[in-house]
């Protein structure tokens, strides 16, 4: 997986079978990828939507509270990415991704109809994305997936136990590993001393997108590595990967990761 464009004052950590952790802006870092690239792209970015909580005392999951309170600790708040960034995103991911291959773009209830109105899918809204000669690089099929986290989360409403997935086709159909499995996707989501980062996704539900849209030896992006939970499932299932993370912290926490699987693979 050797790409000549992207800054290696970039690269975080690289692995024996050229897969590689860049520390940067995905925004940023994206543009440098060559077109038709990768085989599959499984990402959960961090929405704009995720800020209607700040300072307001519902984001107890980050570790803050109420703005004014000695609760209040915007330090443990994250980089989001905006509603405005998000045809820049898309667009790149169709860029960067092989014809005839999927990607998959986790979102919340508030930011699915951003994605939709992005490509073109809103009602009587053109779409917000194109190349650069001007032509809409439409996506074969959008298909939004549920994944189901079983358990309900916290909330003064109805209890919220799931989010969207996103699936986008470029080109024709692919064909998925199995057939049977329904657009309903329950797994537990991560909690305790597993939980390294808010908004983990567990390692199954990773696992099961990689497996249903790519074979051994392809190519997994994920520019919102967070946990690096899609690296580690793509390791797991060998493939090869790229991830960018913005956080150095985080880009730790995924070498940590690796290492421990590393260890534990030695003493099998």
């Amino acid at each position: 997986m050797s790409i000549q464009t992207v800054d290696e004052k970039y690269l975080y950590n690289q692995w024996p079978d050229g897969s590689k952790l860049y520390c940067g802006n995905a925004l940023e870092l994206l543009p440098a990828f060559p077109d038709d690239y990768f085989d599959l792209i499984v990402t959960d970015p961090p929405y704009e939507s995720l800020r209607r909580w700040e300072g307001v005392g519902t984001t107890a999951r980050m570790g803050m509270g109420k703005k004014g309170t000695s609760a209040d600790d915007p330090t443990k708040f994250f980089k989001t990415i905006s509603n405005e960034d998000l045809p820049k995103l898309i667009r790149e991911m169709w860029r960067i991704l092989k014809f005839d291959r999927h990607s998959y773009l986790m979102c919340d209830n508030i930011t699915l109809p951003y994605i939709y109105t992005t490509c073109g899918l809103g009602f009587g809204k053109a779409p917000d994305i194109c190349r650069d000669e001007g032509i809409f690089p439409e996506w074969g099929n959008v298909k939004p997936l549920i994944w189901d986290k079983i358990n309900a989360g916290m909330g003064y409403h109805y209890r919220s136990r799931y989010e969207f997935i996103v699936m986008f086709d470029k080109g024709k159909n692919r064909r998925l590993a199995d057939l049977g499995i329904p657009d309903v996707l329950s797994f537990p989501r991560v909690a305790g001393k597993e939980q390294i980062v808010p908004t983990q996704k567990p390692l199954e539900l990773m696992m099961l997108l990689i497996k249903q849209s790519s074979i051994t030896g392809e190519s997994v992006i994920d520019p919102f590595a967070g946990a690096g939970t899609t690296l580690l499932a793509a390791k797991n299932l060998g493939r090869k990967f790229i991830g960018i993370e913005i956080e150095p912290d985080n880009c730790q926490k995924i070498v940590n990761r690796f290492n421990v699987l590393q260890e534990q693979m030695s003493l099998i």
